[in-house]
């Protein structure tokens, strides 16, 4: 720990830096689990020991949203000054700030797509944030994710995803129903409704997400097939993972499917020939 802030010239956390000392330099956590330190100038910003000194701007107390066009208007790489903590699948991972005014505090981006802003976790510093994972752990909810990124009740959040003007709401929302349970019936149709059309793909990924990771079944295979031919190639992807999570019926769905191994994105094609060849579907 000591040589690696001395070689990036910066000081961790302390919270972060407390976990390292005492619990252990990555291990079990949300997704795919806590990313060993040393591991990051290798991921994500190649040029990571240029990077990881420069203050990260955004406050979290402020207007994310337009402090995030801002700094992306002046900087090729926005997320500077912060530090991978989980790699949650594909280009997404939850993020620790080094630097600025959210400094200790945790985000969930999504670095194939900076134009969106990040989602901060409530949560004030690294310990609080992954106690509160580790809460969530005995209550029933899904152990994978880290979901609370937007208070309020279920039907608030609803309200929310079915209405609020700010992409990063919809999104946020989305994310949040994720670890709610159970779901009622117009949560349903309101993350239906948004995987089918919502304007932004980050909220129609995650409504797949939710809706593939619920108990709300209904409909919700019909719903990820005709997700299979969204205009943006990430969404094709995602829905594509998810349907062959809920169900199993090649009769209805396998053609669908494999028109993903001729879709015009090489990224989309290959996830196909895997995803589908491990489930026996490339007949």
């Amino acid at each position: 720990m000591a040589a690696f802030e001395a070689v990036h010239g910066i000081r961790l956390p302390s919270a972060y830096r407390t976990f390292l000392r005492e619990v252990g330099n990555g291990g079990i956590g949300p997704d795919c689990g806590l990313e060993p330190l040393t591991r990051w100038n290798i991921r994500d910003i190649p040029d990571a020991r240029q990077r990881l000194g420069t203050t990260f701007a955004p406050d979290p107390t402020g207007c994310v949203p337009e402090e995030w066009a801002r700094l992306c208007a002046d900087r090729t790489d926005p997320y500077a000054g912060t530090h991978p903590v989980v790699q949650r699948g594909g280009p997404e991972a939850t993020l620790l700030v080094i630097t600025g005014p959210a400094r200790g505090r945790l985000l969930d981006a999504h670095l194939g797509n900076t134009a969106l802003p990040p989602v901060f976790h409530p949560a004030p510093d690294f310990l609080h944030w992954y106690e509160h994972w580790l809460d969530g752990l005995p209550q029933g909810r899904l152990a994978p994710d880290l979901r609370d990124q937007s208070r309020g009740s279920d039907e608030e959040l609803v309200d929310q995803l079915a209405g609020s003007d700010s992409a990063c709401e919809r999104l946020a929302a989305a994310y949040t129903l994720g670890g709610r349970r159970p779901l009622g019936s117009r949560a349903r149709d309101v993350l239906l409704a948004a995987l089918a059309d919502d304007p932004v793909r980050g909220v129609r990924m995650e409504a797949a997400k939710t809706l593939a990771e619920s108990d709300l079944y209904a409909g919700v295979a019909d719903a990820l097939a005709r997700a299979l031919s969204d205009p943006d190639h990430w969404v094709r992807r995602r829905a594509l993972v998810h349907l062959l999570r809920v169900t199993d019926d090649e009769t209805a769905y396998g053609s669908a499917a494999r028109a993903l191994l001729h879709d015009e994105n090489p990224n989309v094609r290959m996830a196909a020939a895997d995803i589908l060849g491990r489930a026996g579907w490339t007949s």
